[in-house]
């Protein structure tokens, strides 16, 4: 019999798989039968099951010194048929208990609307993944390099992904965009350091791209339908460069598909020392490589 004791956030869930006999467990501990005909369709005997075993904080909130006097109490019988295994884990970036903040405030507080928001991306997850990487759309966006992750050394702010529209438009298919850019903003938050509050920040490259004539804006309304229902409050900042000022309040206009607060979430500029100051980028290192592009070559993933 293996005891194996699982501490994650503020409970503690001590797991036993025991395939002998179920008579040794302590009221803190319930055995987990890897006998399934036993126990299939007993949702009565299941729930008891679970609720065996967590074992909450008490009201000192002393949970930490539960578990260790646990351990205490296992090692101390020194039973070989019951050794101790330990293992720690903590929730996942987009588990319930660390995404529902970011649902909540998404929806302005409202229990009712987050709770839906919560569940629609539920479905959306489970018709959405695993993403087929090898399919040809999400590959030739991938090979173009026109979504990508950026890598710049000792930089504190959330990691970057590079979009570079002027490749992305000349892209024979726009299937895959959505596809790869899912896959990058997946993979950024997957490494958050605090998966409470997993963020990422978007660069896009307008280089070459004429904003009045030639801006596809329909590419970046398919990313935005996947990204805000499901991905809330993740965006750090998205910054659009070069765009002068002219140009800035047509490019704004022609973004009014995004909900507001979001948009507050914008930097629409071509003044590129105010790019390297909002994503923490070297501006004497972007002009030694001769410019946003090539300087997004050199870190690119």
């Amino acid at each position: 019999m293996c005891r194996c004791i699982y501490y994650a956030a503020t409970v503690i869930a001590l797991l036993i798989t025991n395939n002998n006999n179920n008579n040794n467990i302590d009221d803190l501990m319930h055995n987990n039968n890897n006998n399934n005909n036993e126990n299939s369709g007993n949702d009565d005997e299941d729930a008891k099951k679970q609720k065996n075993r967590v074992v909450s904080e008490n009201k000192n909130n002393d949970s930490y010194n539960l578990l260790l006097t646990k351990i205490k109490s296992i090692k101390k019988a020194a039973d070989p048929k019951q050794p101790l295994l330990l293992s720690l884990e903590r929730y996942g970036w987009d588990s319930k208990v660390n995404a529902w903040r970011r649902f909540l405030i998404a929806r302005n507080g409202d229990v009712a609307a987050a709770t839906k928001m919560m569940t629609a991306h539920t479905t959306w997850k489970h018709k959405t993944f695993p993403i087929d990487i090898s399919d040809k759309n999400v590959q030739n966006v991938i090979q173009s390099k026109s979504v990508c992750e950026i890598d710049v050394p000792k930089n504190d702010l959330p990691p970057t992904v590079y979009v570079n529209f002027a490749k992305l438009q000349e892209l024979d298919s726009h299937e895959g965009v959505v596809k790869a850019f899912i896959i990058c903003t997946e993979t950024l938050l997957a490494r958050a350091s605090d998966p409470r509050f997993p963020l990422t920040c978007q660069f896009i490259d307008l280089s070459n791209v004429r904003i009045a004539s030639g801006f596809r804006v329909d590419i970046l309304k398919q990313v935005y339908g996947a990204f805000e229902p499901n991905y809330p409050e993740t965006l750090s900042k998205m910054v659009m460069y070069p765009v002068s000022k002219m140009v800035a309040s047509t490019a704004s206009m022609m973004l009014n598909f995004v909900n507001e607060n979001t948009r507050k979430k914008f930097i629409i500029t071509d003044n590129l020392e105010k790019v390297c100051q909002e994503l923490g980028w070297d501006k004497k290192e972007v002009d030694e490589c001769g410019g946003i592009t090539q300087f997004m070559h050199r870190h690119e993933k």
